[in-house]
């Protein structure tokens, strides 16, 4: 059975990025039934003032396995913060590929 989103070890980390402290909220999870893997719907945080924030989406497909364990988070975590400091708006990231794909959307 699956962590429920709200579970994973990544939700409600903050990654430090050369563009400012993201706050990393996972909203979905959802196994793939060919390859095991998770999709994850992940809502990016970062505070402007006392009052308003800005927010980006991002879909992360990762293997369930380091999904799920806490001594993989930091390198998801690094993965993110390397997609916010090189991408503007939405977008989408592959973990399951050594040479991950990565796109904006």
């Amino acid at each position: 059975m699956i962590t429920p989103p709200k579970k994973l070890p990544i939700d409600l980390s903050r990654v430090e990025t050369a563009k400012g402290t993201w706050l990393i909220a996972v909203e979905s999870a959802v196994e793939t039934q060919s390859d095991g893997n998770l999709l994850l719907k992940i809502d990016l945080e970062q505070r402007v003032d006392e009052e308003r924030f800005r927010t980006r989406e991002l879909g992360i497909l990762a293997p369930v396995n380091a999904a799920v364990d806490p001594e993989c988070c930091a390198s998801i975590v690094g993965r993110i913060r390397d997609w916010i400091d090189s991408t503007d708006g939405d977008g989408f990231v592959d973990l399951t590929q050594h040479g991950a794909r990565s796109r904006e959307a």
